[in-house]
C-alpha cells in the first residue's frame, strides 16, 4: 500500500501537539516543527502540520490569502471553511491581509472565553526583525526576543482592540524553515 504522506497521523500529530504546547507555554521561545512538517511536504507543509493537530470536523477554520491552502486543509482534516468572524482557527498566509484577519477574529465572550479564535500567521522569516520585550503569564519578569515585523504588527493590532481578560486571541507564528512561536492572549509586547 502506498501512502499519500510520510506523516503519521497518530504519532507525528502527538509530537507536533507537544511542540505547539511548548511554544504556547513559553511565549517567545522558538521551537522546531520543520522535521515533522517535511513529512507532509509541499509548499504549505508548516500550516498543514498545525491544521493536522488542531483542526477537525468539529471546529471551523478560515484561510486568508490562499484558496489552495483552504482546499488542502479541508482535504486533510474534513473540516469546513467558515467566515473570518466565525472561524475557530484563522490561517494567514504570507502577504495576506493580516489586519482584516485580526480585526474580524472572534474573541469569545465573558461566559465562554474559550470560543475565541487562534490566528496562525505564516511569515517569511520568524527570526528577522526588531528587538521586542514580552511580558505576561509564562514569562518571568520580561523576555527580550527578535520579532518579525508581521507578528509585531499583528500583536499591536490585537492589543489596540483592548480585550477584557479572559477574552482575546492566541497566536502561532511560523516560517517555511520550520520555526514556530506561540504568543498567548495575555502576552504583551513593547519595543525596545
Amino acid at each position: 500500500m502506498q501512502k499519500a504522506y510520510e506523516f503519521d497521523f497518530v504519532y507525528d500529530t502527538q509530537a507536533a501537539f507537544r511542540l505547539l504546547l511548548e511554544a504556547l507555554s513559553n511565549p517567545g521561545r522558538i521551537v522546531e516543527l520543520g522535521a515533522l512538517a517535511q513529512k507532509l511536504g509541499g509548499a504549505f507543509a508548516m500550516p498543514l502540520t498545525i491544521a493536522a493537530v488542531l483542526v477537525d470536523n468539529e471546529v471551523s477554520f478560515a484561510v486568508c490569502g490562499s484558496d489552495v491552502l483552504a482546499e488542502k486543509i479541508t482535504e486533510l482534516t474534513l473540516a469546513k471553511p467558515a467566515a473570518l468572524n466565525e472561524a475557530d482557527y484563522i490561517f494567514v498566509t504570507e502577504g495576506a491581509d493580516w489586519q482584516a484577519a485580526v480585526q474580524a477574529a472572534k474573541c469569545g465572550t465573558l461566559r465562554d472565553p474559550h470560543q475565541s479564535a487562534t490566528v496562525i500567521l505564516c511569515v517569511a522569516d520568524l527570526q528577522v526583525g526588531k528587538l521586542q520585550r514580552l511580558s505576561g503569564p509564562g514569562i518571568k519578569d520580561v523576555q527580550e526576543i527578535i520579532m518579525c515585523p508581521e507578528l509585531q504588527a499583528a500583536l499591536s493590532k490585537r492589543d489596540e482592540q483592548e480585550y477584557e481578560y479572559p477574552l482575546g486571541l492566541d497566536f502561532f507564528a511560523l516560517d517555511q524553515r520550520g520555526c514556530l512561536m506561540g504568543i498567548p492572549r495575555k502576552t504583551r509586547i513593547e519595543s525596545r
